[in-house]
Formats: structure tokens, sequence, C-alpha cells
């Protein structure tokens, strides 16, 4: 029986089908209706962003949804923990005795058999833009440090040294292995797979910048500031290869660390 997130990812290929299309239009008209070209290269950058935007909280929601058939008391810790903050919110500082009424939460409720988790706690409640920072606070719901960390010097991040070839060649293969790691549940993802154990960066990670430039770029056409088109259908191919690899790292790193965390 496949899991929840399996299910999903297949969705996700059809969604990135729809930005396939427009991608085919654009090399079509290219050299023969500059307006036609300009509006599908704008549109191409803002289904780009929105498609990062959903496979965040679709993949945290399948995530959950897979994990909601496991007994509270085995599940990975900071799930358990991250769900008793919907019940107290997420400021440890809120009141004295935070962490002693988290850890009496998480008692009690180990305590029951049928108890089931539900997303709502994993999904940031702020900015819906994919920033750096919304991606690193749902990453950290799941027990990930800092996920640019683990993503800096791995080699997702040689990515940015890739050729076009180069990049779509990596895209399709982490695409079968990432679904052949979560096709059954519990999921079957090694501990830092991919050399994402966390390395510290200085500044900006390249990631980060990525992200910075990608919702940069989508702002400017969202807001009316950017009615020519500064992007060319070849870049946007290559932002759209990137972004999908974006989606792939975020998913493993996540069930890298849920995967091989001890029940507490």
């Amino acid at each position: 029986m496949a899991t929840f997130i399996a299910d999903y990812l297949d969705t996700v290929d059809l969604q990135w089908r729809e930005v396939d299309i427009l991608v085919d239009e654009a090399v079509r008209v290219q050299e023969s209706n500059e307006y036609l070209y300009n509006a599908l290269c704008r549109s191409i950058t803002v289904l780009i962003v929105a498609h990062m935007e959903g496979f965040v909280k679709g993949a945290v929601k399948n995530i959950i949804s897979d994990y909601a058939s496991v007994k509270f008391k085995e599940l990975p810790i900071s799930i358990k923990r991250t769900y008793c903050k919907k019940y107290l919110g997420f400021d440890e500082k809120a009141f004295p005795g935070y962490q002693d009424a988290i850890q009496c939460l998480m008692d009690d409720l180990e305590k029951t058999d049928d108890f089931k988790i539900s997303p709502e706690p994993f999904i940031s409640d702020r900015n819906k833009n994919p920033k750096p920072d919304v991606i690193g606070n749902i990453a950290s719901r799941f027990g990930v440090g800092d996920i640019f960390k683990n993503l800096h010097e791995s080699r997702f991040d040689k990515i940015f040294a890739m050729t076009s070839p180069q990049i779509k060649n990596a895209l399709e293969v982490i695409s079968v292995l990432t679904k052949r790691k979560v096709c059954d549940f519990p999921y079957r993802v090694r501990k830092n797979a991919y050399y994402t154990s966390p390395a510290l960066y200085r500044g900006r990670s390249l990631w980060q910048t990525f992200l910075d430039d990608l919702n940069q770029k989508r702002h400017k056409i969202a807001h009316g500031n950017d009615f020519a088109n500064a992007t060319d259908i070849n870049s946007l191919i290559d932002l759209k290869d990137k972004v999908r690899i974006l989606q792939y790292s975020f998913l493993l790193i996540i069930c890298s660390e849920i995967c091989n965390t001890q029940i507490q």
C-alpha cells in the first residue's frame, strides 16, 4: 500500500506538467510573438513560486498523515513536542515552566492508544511565501536545527555548478531515489542522506540566496513592478528544475531526521 507522501509526489509531478506546458509554448513563440512570450515567462515565474509554496505545505500534511497511524508514544520526539506546542504555543519563553508543561502533555498523550495527530502545528501560520525563514521554521518543527546547514556543502549544493543538462539529469535521479525511499512506511531514509550533515556557513547560503532571488522575482511580477520580462525561458527552465530539486531535498532532510530519531 502506497504511503500518503508517495501518492502526493505523483500529484506534484502532474502539477509541474502544467508549468511544462507553458514552457513549451514560450519556446514555440519566443521569436514570433514577443508579448505572448513575455507574458508566459512571467506566468511561469509565478507558478514556480506557487508550486514551491504549495509543496512545503502539502509535504508536511502528507508526512503527518503517514505518522497519524503511529501510537503517540512511538512517535519521534520532535513530532511529539511540536504537536504539544499546539496547545501551549511556540514561544518557549511564554511562561515559567513551559518545558515542564510540554513534558506533562507528552506524558499524558503517551498513555493513550487511539490519539491521532493532525498537521496544523507543523505548518507555519505566518508568511506563506517560501522564504528561507519560513522553510527553516517548518523544518525545525520536525527536529531539523537549520535546514540550510544541512543543504550547505551537500550534494544538493553542487547543483549550482552544473550545466542545464546536468541539472535535469540530477533531478531525474533524485526523483526516482526519493520516491523509492518513501514508498513504504516507515520510510527508508538514512541519516544525513546525500551528505546533508549540518555544516556551518557565513552570511547567506547558496540555497538561501536562491530563495531570496526567487521570491524577489515573484514579488516584482505580482506587485506590478516588472512588466518587462527579465528572465529568459532557458533560465526559467533551470529555475524550475532547481526548485524541484529543492522540494526533494526539503522532504529528504525532514525524513532523515524523523526516521533516525530515537523514541523518547
